[in-house]
This record gives structure tokens, C-alpha cells and sequence, in this order.
């Protein structure tokens, strides 16, 4: 029992979304501690509404990671999906403009995936170029702040009811990873990073899934998009850059392995919500804001390294549980020829 006990502490504390979830917690309750007067509804309410964006394009991050590639656009998606709803979308209808703009995100990604497939290039060199080309083009459509977009997108994102509404859509997006990681396309993602030659040898048409991978990132970094213009209600071409590095330090924070093959959505939306939060505990801490942003620093480079020593300590598991099996093997063998 104390064994069974032991592994699954161990379990949990290895597992990246488990470990998101537990310092997600520890730092609520440390901001609830110290915030004059204990937190309120509204400022929860606004603290996930804000975490919104950045939970998506890290989810959309983590499905390209998983496959055992990068992605650097989702700045330049969520720049360019948020020009074209506070200009070109402004009379639609909400959810046709939604619909829109995530369709065009999708294009885009899959767009990223033509070229790493059958381009055969460098997917970090692909995505960073998309990043730069859509930043520039969101420039060119707004080239200062302004616009409007739809009140529709607006109030079904920032509306007020007696439970956060954006609590309710975290809720969605992370019932929706645990749909999507075990249907057949979630699974050959899997299989894309942890061994694309053995999949393809399966049979799985593998340009094809990585494709789907690409755009299936590119729709969710759309999604972060709307996410982010119902936040602001305009457009600003250059307010999306700092989502660049936030994904990537979610995903970190989250578990995700950015050598492929293993993560979690949940980890993600978890490290997502972790990342907002250390800068309101450490203001309710009275921390100066240049200390922030080290310990941020901090906090994604411990979080790596639990990360990289969690897969080292599996590998070793794997490796010892082989090494037995053979010892097996041989004194079974052993055994039938003294027989």
C-alpha cells in the first residue's frame, strides 16, 4: 500500500498538468492570503478573462510541439485576426465574423504545414516568417490603434453572470483536449513525436496528420485572437507581440516536451493561468517590478528543468523494465535448453 501510495505522489508531481494544477493552486491561495480585503468574484472574473487568449494560443502551441515541431506565428495570427475583426469584420455578424477569422487562421497554419512538409523546411525558420508577414500585413490594414469590433464578440466574452464566463469556456477548452487527445487524429499527433518513421510504417499517413497538426494550432491561435479582441473591443496591430514568448513559457510551465511526443492541452491552459498569475501574488508580495519579471524567468526555467528530469527518470524506468524483461527472456531460454 505504501508503495502504491509512494508511486502515485511521485505520479503527480511528474505529471505536467498535475504539476501546473498544484502551483496554480499554491499561488491562488498565497494571492487570496495577502489581497487587501481577501479576492473577490470580479477580480477572479477578471483574471481568467485575461488568461482567455493565452490559454488558447499555448493550447494551439502544445498540439505542434506534440508532433515533435515549432510554431512562432500565433502572435502574428492573433495580430492579424484582431485587425481584420476591428476593420474588415466590424458589420458582420459575431458569429459569422468568429467563424471567419478562425477559418482564415486555420488556412494560414495549414499554409506553415504545406511548407514543412512538402517544403521540407525548417519549421521554426516557416512559422517565424509567418510571424513577421502577418505582423507586417496587420500593420498595413491598421496602422494605428482603433477600429471596433463586433459587440457580439465583446459581450459573449466579457458579459457578466454569477459564474466567470470565462471559467465556463476554460472549462470547454479543456473538456475539448480531453476529447481531441483520444480520437484517432490525437493519437497518431502523439505518434508523430515520439516516433514518426514507426507511424508511417502503421500505415498512418503521416504528411497528411502533420498538416492537420498545423492547422488545427493555426485554429486555436485564431481562436486566442477573438479571445483577445473581445478583451480589447479594437484593434492594435502591435499589442499581440508579447504573446510570442508567453505561449511558449505556458507550454513550459504546462509540461508540454519541446523535444515532441508528450504534453498536455490542460498543462498548458494551467501554466497559462499560472504565468498571469505570479505577477498579481507578487504585487500583493510588494515585489518590484523589475524582481518580476526574474522571478517569472525563474519560475519557467525550474519548470523546464522538473520537466526534462521527469522524461529522463520515464526513459530510466523504461530502460530498467527492458533490461529485466531480457533477464527474463534469457533464463527462460536457459531453462528450456538444460531441459
Amino acid at each position: 500500500m505504501k508503495g502504491g501510495f509512494g508511486d502515485s505522489v511521485r505520479n503527480v508531481f511528474t505529471n505536467g498538468a498535475s504539476r501546473a494544477f498544484i502551483v496554480l493552486i499554491f499561488m491562488l491561495l498565497v494571492w487570496a492570503k495577502f489581497q487587501p480585503n481577501g479576492l473577490k468574484v470580479s477580480q477572479l472574473d477578471s483574471y481568467l478573462t485575461l488568461a482567455l487568449p493565452l490559454a488558447a494560443a499555448a493550447m494551439g502551441v502544445t498540439v505542434v510541439l506534440i508532433s515533435g515541431e515549432f510554431d512562432l506565428s500565433a502572435a502574428g495570427v492573433i495580430a492579424l485576426v484582431n485587425v481584420l475583426l476591428a476593420t474588415t469584420f466590424t458589420a458582420t455578424n459575431p458569429l459569422v465574423a468568429a467563424v471567419a477569422v478562425i477559418v482564415i487562421a486555420a488556412l494560414i497554419g495549414l499554409v506553415n504545414g504545406l511548407f514543412v512538409v512538402f517544403g521540407k523546411l525548417p519549421a521554426i525558420a516557416v512559422t517565424l516568417a509567418t510571424f513577421i508577414i502577418l505582423g507586417g500585413l496587420a500593420q498595413v490594414l491598421l496602422p494605428q490603434p482603433g477600429g471596433q469590433v463586433p459587440q457580439g464578440i465583446v459581450d459573449a466574452v466579457m458579459t457578466k453572470m454569477f459564474i466567470p464566463r470565462a471559467l465556463l469556456i476554460l472549462i470547454v477548452l479543456g473538456i475539448g483536449w480531453l476529447w481531441f487527445k483520444r480520437t484517432r487524429l490525437g493519437i497518431h499527433m502523439f505518434g508523430l513525436g515520439e516516433d514518426e518513421a514507426a507511424l508511417h510504417l502503421s500505415g498512418v499517413n503521416v504528411r497528411r496528420t502533420r498538416l492537420w497538426v498545423f492547422a488545427i494550432g493555426g485554429a486555436l491561435y485564431g481562436l486566442a485572437g477573438v479571445f483577445f479582441s473581445a478583451l480589447t473591443g479594437s484593434g492594435d496591430a502591435n499589442s499581440t507581440k508579447t504573446y510570442l514568448l508567453a505561449t511558449f513559457a505556458a507550454v513550459a510551465i504546462g509540461g508540454v516536451s519541446f523535444a515532441g511526443g508528450s504534453g498536455s492541452g490542460l498543462g498548458s491552459i494551467f501554466g497559462a493561468l499560472v504565468l498571469l498569475a505570479i505577477p498579481k501574488v507578487l504585487f500583493v508580495l510588494k515585489v518590484s517590478d523589475w524582481m518580476q519579471m526574474v522571478v517569472q524567468g525563474i519560475v519557467i526555467i525550474a519548470a523546464v528543468l522538473v520537466g526534462a528530469l521527469a522524461v529522463r527518470r520515464a526513459q530510466n524506468q523504461a530502460f530498467l523494465s527492458l533490461g529485466r524483461e531480457a533477464e527474463v527472456d534469457s533464463v527462460e531460454i536457459a531453462s528450456e535448453g538444460k531441459a
